[in-house]
């Protein structure tokens, strides 16, 4: 079983769409949209262009051997944009059968999810 990486990626309001696409497009076969709301003042989020308090956030799974393609896709499709974007370990902060589904598209232990 491949290994997982969870992409957590912020970007400024209306781009988690094409941002989500250029994910699965690279490999990434599940890509959560969300919509977020923050008020803390941070200089490394103005540095980033994110001081506007409304952000679309993006998680998603990707197999460790797509990393290195999402987060190229994720650059290339932001343009001029500015973002986050890290990769984060999948197995350190997911339980084993909860990993297992995730890398196995929905199909774990026999059971169809």
């Amino acid at each position: 079983m491949e290994r997982l990486k969870l992409i957590l990626a912020v970007f400024g309001p209306g781009l988690g769409e094409r941002m989500g696409a250029a994910l699965e497009r690279a490999g990434c076969a599940v890509c959560f949209h969300l919509s977020g709301q923050g008020t803390a003042k941070a200089a490394w989020l103005e540095m980033l262009g994110l001081s506007d308090v409304h952000r679309d956030v993006l998680l998603a799974p990707c197999p460790e051997s797509a990393v290195s393609a999402a987060l190229a896709e994720l650059q290339t499709a932001a343009g001029d944009a500015r973002y986050f974007a890290v990769a984060i370990p999948l197995s350190g902060i997911a339980g084993r059968d909860a990993y297992e589904q995730l890398a196995q598209g929905g199909i774990a232990h026999g059971k169809s999810v």
